[in-house]
């Protein structure tokens, strides 16, 4: 349209036009590149405000659904022109959504239409990571959330801004600047972080009561996608999902419990990773239904312990565990109790510091729950208390503040009443001061043990063993410094 007198009534006569045939109205503008002219985006702005807005909304989803489903036909000419309007749809696709959600007056609308426009943009955005997605090595899940970045900008994917502004039309406000603060947004663009960002949106979408049938069974059709992409969201969507499932879903959890024991043996380590953390999860959220196939799931996550090829798998499988043992007790785990045990103390000196995390938090359980396993534990404690005190100063925060509080819980497991007593009455103790006061417990009341810790220092290795982790030696080194005043006759270590 040129500039001129005659441009409103132009613009009316396309309006008049699309209420008669608002079909081949989008299409037309769907085909105009970006960035949109004036006379697109007011044509845009006109059919969301109106009582078409709807009608069009309606359209473009039927549009995003069809974009997600086209797959590569045969070559010829004509398929070369579809092709070529197909992508240039896919540019302007995402724009149309965002510009008719954030004008259309009814939001009821919005949310009728969530169950099919969360699908649709959601499997854009994962498609759009490429393959470098399942090659990317995923974080471990730490915390409340998720370790993901925080600073990020106003999100400049276009799928990301339009799945942004149809949960503005359905959620209070407070939501949306949750996922902004715990970096949702970016995380979801990034190959490295979207499964974290897929769990994230999912926890929140659960709080809102916005996981509807109609979106369980479409991100349920990606399981077996042929996209691999599409099967780690789906499968990071179903692990957030079995930790809080909503209640009318319950009859459908044991299938998804069936599918997460499979995929733990996918041949991608990040949807193994995000079977694993579903399998974990599910024992908060379906209960009765982890206990009827318990040994499949022990199984499944004992077998991701000697995963070495991929330590997040292993660690992940972990922190599994930590919740079936929680949940199980060691009555209620059997002859595993002890396998799991002894698998852990593995990974206490293990160099990726998500392995020290999810080993220390493991062990930790298993000390808290091990009542009726007492006297085997007992002797597990005496094989790893060397572990448990140098890494109270791990160079990773998140490690050592674990590490204090598995030494905690350990304690009654040590013979020695005095060090017992100094560890429980440890609070405003320093990790350096706690270590010493340690030493100057089996200084008076155990050289055995203090002559362990010269023997240990001297070979960097446990008796197992094991070769300490470089900063363990450096610990050590350090304490035996410190305490060779008190005992007088130890020499220097070497």
């Amino acid at each position: 349209m040129q500039e001129n007198t005659h441009r409103p009534l132009l613009l009316l006569a396309v309006y008049v036009l699309a209420c008669f045939h608002h079909e081949p109205v989008v299409d037309s503008l769907l085909q105009k590149r970006l960035p949109l002219d004036r006379d697109a985006m007011e044509l845009w702005s006109i059919l969301g405000r109106s009582s078409l807005g709807v009608q069009v909304l309606k359209y473009l989803t039927q549009k995003l659904e069809a974009a997600g489903e086209n797959s590569p036909g045969p070559h010829s000419a004509a398929h070369e022109l579809d092709h070529s309007q197909a992508a240039l749809e896919s540019l302007t696709l995402p724009r149309a959504i965002s510009e008719v959600v954030f004008l259309l007056p009814a939001k009821e609308r919005v949310q009728r239409l969530l169950p099919r426009l969360l699908p649709g943009l959601l499997g854009e955005i994962s498609k759009a990571l490429g393959e470098g997605m399942l090659l990317a090595p995923l974080r471990c899940q730490r915390g409340l959330f998720f370790s993901a970045s925080r600073s990020e900008d106003k999100p400049r994917s276009p799928y990301c801004e339009a799945l942004e502004l149809v949960l503005s039309r359905c959620m209070e406000k407070r939501w949306l600047l949750l996922l902004w603060r715990q970096g949702a947004w970016a995380s979801l663009k990034n190959p490295q972080a979207h499964a974290d960002g897929v769990c994230l949106l999912t926890s929140v979408l659960l709080r809102n009561q916005l996981v509807t049938r109609g979106v369980i069974w479409a991100l349920s059709q990606w399981l077996n996608s042929p996209s691999g992409n599409l099967q780690l969201t789906a499968t990071a969507f179903f692990a957030e999902l079995m930790k809080d499932p909503p209640v009318m879903e319950k009859k459908f959890l044991e299938s998804v419990l069936g599918v997460l024991v499979e995929k733990s043996q996918h041949g991608i380590g990040a949807v193994r990773q995000m079977a694993v953390r579903g399998l974990g999860n599910a024992v908060r959220g379906a209960p009765k239904e982890v206990h009827k196939h318990k040994a499949a799931i022990l199984e499944v996550l004992q077998r991701g312990l000697e995963n070495t090829t991929c330590p997040v798998v292993a660690a992940e499988s972990m922190l599994a565990l930590a919740e079936v043992v929680r949940k199980l007790k060691a009555e209620g785990l059997g002859s595993a109790f002890k396998d799991i045990a002894r698998s852990t103390k593995r990974f206490l000196e293990a160099e990726p510091d998500v392995l020290r995390f999810s080993a220390f938090s493991l062990y930790a359980v298993l000390a808290s729950s091990a009542s009726g396993k007492r006297s085997f534990f007992t002797r597990e404690v005496w094989e790893t208390w060397v572990s448990l005190l140098l890494h109270l100063r791990d160079p990773d925060p998140e490690v050592s503040n674990v590490c204090r509080t598995t030494l905690y819980v350990c304690a009654p497991f040590l013979v020695l009443e005095r060090v017992q007593q100094t560890i429980v009455t440890s609070i405003g103790l320093s990790a350096a001061q706690l270590q010493y006061e340690v030493c100057h417990c089996l200084v008076r009341d155990a050289p055995a043990m203090l002559e362990k810790l010269h023997s240990i220092a001297r070979s960097r290795r446990l008796e197992n063993g094991q070769a300490l982790h470089p900063a363990a030696v450096a610990v050590l080194g350090d304490i035996l410094e410190k305490t060779r005043g008190l005992s007088g006759s130890w020499q220097q270590p070497e």
